[in-house]
């Protein structure tokens, strides 16, 4: 499986239309956006999913919360034994929309950027912080479990402090800290933010920090690991036997599942490149491509991730990274037929994973 422990994720894009331009969008989200998939036909993927095994169902976008079925499809989701997570900005989170949901989430993680100032100017927005600020008595109010998810960049680790005590102000139980993408609006808005593996180094140093300071009170994550976490954990990274056989479920196995909004099912993350591809919705149920993850798919991302574990520095000399974008980088070089050297490298992740 994957590195989210007993935690069998799986990411569900509903749609790409957003309130706001963020500068570092992973899916380039907009108002303008419409693409959107199918409630029922997410309620019957939700239903083979459970059967394979996944009992988390984290919904993000796009803004889940413009999503008009989201409550219904996160009832459906919690009626099939499976945890609920919402992904939001935040901004739109009105005592209706909360209402709604109030009964069908287990957790919501909002999105904060840093220091307000740095919060509007990454959402492209001067009332971003305010406006989803103005709305935390009300989660508050309604005892809805929620964090935070901080977007680190190359030059905005000094706010992580400020972030981690307004979190624990405000009552939050999780900060997860989600390193900048190199992929989508951030390609082209944000040049050179993206933290390189020594910011990343940083970044996991005062995480650890973090997180003995707030035992008890926070949990802190973040979204890096260590070369030596592969060598002598191969198994929870792609890096052992594949299995064909089917003797485990596809959510044992594969985790993060990601749905896209065009149906399209991908592992480990938003936009991997579609030769790694289970299947599409509107096409395939999740029982034909966990067959196919058995057959076909999964050998070959196992293979891969073999490759790229041969290619990484060890020992002394390792360093801290993504391991899910730097598999999509290395499968993206597969792809094009071009050296990995030449795809840009950075520490980054997907939208949030709960913590188990």
């Amino acid at each position: 499986m994957g590195p989210t422990g007993n935690t069998n994720v799986v990411q569900i894009h509903p749609t790409r239309r957003c309130n706001l331009r963020c500068l570092h969008c992973y899916s380039s989200s907009s108002p303008r956006e419409t693409e959107a998939i199918e409630a029922d036909l997410l309620k019957s993927a939700i239903d083979g999913l459970a059967t394979e095994g996944y009992n988390w169902a984290s919904f993000s976008g796009g803004e889940p919360l413009v999503y008009a079925p989201l409550a219904e499809l996160l009832s459906h989701t919690k009626q099939a034994g499976i945890h609920t997570a919402v992904v939001s900005n935040g901004m739109l989170l009105t005592p209706r929309r909360l209402d709604a949901i109030r009964d069908h989430v287990d957790l919501l993680v909002i999105s904060l950027d840093g220091k307000p100032a740095s919060h509007n100017r990454i959402r492209n927005s001067p009332r971003a912080f305010e406006a989803m600020a103005m709305k935390l008595p009300g989660l508050r109010a309604r005892g809805i479990p929620f964090g935070f998810l901080f977007t680190l960049t190359q030059h905005n680790l000094d706010e992580l402090p400020w972030v981690a005590e307004f979190a624990v102000n405000v009552g939050a139980r999780l900060l997860q800290i989600h390193p900048l993408e190199h992929v989508g609006n951030a390609v082209s808005q944000l040049p050179g933010k993206v933290p390189d593996a020594i910011e990343g180094a940083h970044a996991w140093y005062l995480a650890e920090q973090l997180k003995a300071q707030l035992a008890g009170t926070m949990a802190v994550q973040v979204d890096l690991v260590h070369t030596s976490a592969l060598e002598h954990q191969p198994d929870s990274f792609f890096l052992g036997e594949h299995d064909a056989a089917g003797q485990r479920r596809l959510g044992d196995v594969l985790s993060p599942l990601v749905i896209e909004p065009d149906g399209e099912v991908l592992p480990l993350q938003y936009g991997f490149p579609r030769t790694y591809s289970l299947g599409n919705l509107h096409a395939h149920s999740v029982g034909d491509m966990a067959a196919r993850w058995r057959r076909d798919t999964g050998a070959r991302l196992h293979g891969l991730c073999r490759s790229l574990f041969d290619s990484l520095p060890v020992g002394e000399a390792g360093e801290f990274f993504n391991w899910y974008e730097r598999i999509a980088n290395h499968a993206a070089a597969e792809e094009r037929c071009v050296p990995v050297a030449s795809i840009p490298v950075s520490v980054n992740y997907r939208p949030a994973t709960p913590v188990a």
